[in-house]
């Protein structure tokens, strides 16, 4: 793990010397399962964000022993979205495990990251994730990524005879034959004895590590053994026993034994509301030692309510939750398209990283694939440079089968109304774009009704919202109409 605030340290510093520590390669891995087609998206970022046209994408299949099968190479150099189905890319699929997605420049990418959105495409669902796993570029980069070594948690917990958790184990450049140690609320520990090939990945099913003795709700912990020149976050969540569904997402830190924090006594962030699905927030206790009060705000007509207090006490085995549906149910509200998480402490202390599971899914479904979105709390000590505008940007799926649903809105409450401008590509470029008046006390709330007046195919298509705000962000999730599977992610 690398320290929030070093993380902030290094972006001052690009913005003050953009030639300083540049990034040339930007990279991902992405795991294949049984059962579904692995797709990759991505908008061309580079290009419209950064004027960077000098970009060049690898992709290479490997093998269950991590050895290359066959890769190609794809310049990026269109003002659009990017989408590969990576089984369609090669031949022998049967012999695939994982695949390497690599962006090359001689400029500066910036970021080693990329901005890929990584999708599993089955009979009744779409699981999406941003990308989460990356061989790191050098040794310099290694001692900076892997000097803190921490647990792994934020991973919902059902075990039950329809559904179990899974998580991903994804291993580097390095054969790993070592050991992953697993805790949970419970105080039931386990050490998982592990022997992966390299540049290979393997599913655990926890009903197998702990025979079925998982309470729902459980706080889960994993440690990762050390890869060298690897970095990697656990691929996590709920699976359908039976049709083999699944949704999951990437993993977080548990920084309950990092001691780093901001100094002032409160962090925040505001989240679109959608009043024909359900809305709940789940936060583990994973944050730097603290006492954390929490609670919700809801907006409508120039009046803000407030929900009762819940205090999160970091470390100990007592997550929280709060159910917004319910909260506008019992303040008797109408029209609200925004809510905020406000957290405080007694302290000029609070803690840099203050994660949570953001959870959307259709009201009154019977699946437990829900779309569980990690997210964290802004904190007004978080860099913002001079002059700054905002631009975010991230994936919808239009499918037939499927509701989509996209929130805009700016991560604070408080300022005057401003003009933001979103617009959307598909393969084919740009296809629409349209203005809005947003408030920051609502958001801007997209479905399938217009969805399907600008793009009516069995697509991944991409959105950029711009402010003359810094601070706009965008949330996006989709569900099986039949089944009620579903999934999403924040923007970039």
């Amino acid at each position: 793990m690398k320290p929030f605030l070093e993380v902030e340290a290094n972006r001052i510093q690009y913005h003050k010397l953009a030639n300083k520590n540049t990034v040339h390669r930007s990279s991902l891995l992405v795991p294949r399962f049984e059962n579904t087609t692995t797709n990759i998206s991505f908008l061309n970022h580079f290009l419209l964000k950064r004027s960077n046209s000098n970009v060049a994408l690898k992709i290479t299949a490997l093998d269950n022993e991590g050895r290359s099968r066959d890769s190609l190479s794809v310049e990026i150099i269109e003002p659009r979205v990017y989408s590969f189905n990576l089984e369609g890319l090669f031949e022998d699929i049967d012999e695939i495990r994982e695949y390497i997605v690599e962006f090359y420049s001689d400029k500066n990418l910036f970021i080693p990251f990329p901005a890929v959105m990584v999708n599993h495409i089955g009979f009744d669902f779409v699981n999406t994730v941003h990308s989460y796993n990356r061989i790191l570029n050098d040794i310099f980069e290694d001692d900076k990524i892997n000097k803190h070594q921490v647990y792994e948690s934020c991973i919902d917990v059902i075990s039950n005879d329809e559904y179990d958790t899974f998580f991903n184990f994804a291993t580097g450049p390095i054969k790993v034959s070592k050991e992953i140690h697993i805790t949970n609320s419970e105080n039931i520990n386990k050490t998982l004895p592990i022997e992966i090939e390299r540049l290979s990945n393997k599913n655990y099913l926890l009903s197998n590590i702990f025979n079925n003795d998982l309470k729902e709700g459980s706080i889960l912990k994993i440690l990762n053994p050390k890869q060298p020149l690897f970095y990697g976050r656990l691929f996590a969540g709920i699976i359908n026993k039976k049709t083999k569904s699944f949704s999951a997402n990437h993993s977080y830190y548990d920084s309950s034994s990092t001691e780093e924090y901001f100094n002032n006594s409160q962090s925040y962030r505001t989240y679109p509301y959608f009043s024909d699905c359900q809305n709940e927030i789940t936060m583990y206790p994973i944050m730097s030692p603290s006492a954390i009060d929490i609670h919700i705000e809801l907006f409508t007509e120039n009046r803000i309510f407030k929900s009762d207090v819940k205090k999160i006490i970091s470390p100990s085995n007592k997550p929280i939750s709060f159910n917004i549906n319910k909260l506008v149910i019992e303040f008797g509200l109408s029209n609200v398209t925004l809510f905020k998480v406000v957290a405080n402490t007694s302290t000029q202390k609070i803690p840099t990283r203050v994660n949570h599971q953001l959870i959307y899914s259709p009201c009154e479904s019977k699946s437990k694939l829900k779309s569980s979105i990690n997210v964290s709390l802004l904190n007004d000590g978080i860099f913002t440079p001079p002059q700054k505008t905002g631009l975010t940007w991230g994936q919808i799926l239009c499918n037939e089968k499927f509701e989509t649903r996209l929130g805009i809105c700016f991560n604070n409450n408080f300022g005057e109304p401003e003009e933001v401008l979103i617009e959307f590509y598909s393969e084919d470029g740009l296809i629409n774009s349209v203005k809005h008046i947003l408030t920051p006390q609502s958001s801007l709330l997209f479905d399938n009704l217009f969805f399907k007046q600008i793009h009516n195919s069995d697509k991944f298509i991409w959105f950029v919202a711009k402010s003359t705000r810094p601070d706009i962000s965008a949330q996006s999730f989709h569900y099986h109409r039949t089944t009620g599977n579903a999934s999403g992610e924040h923007s970039f």
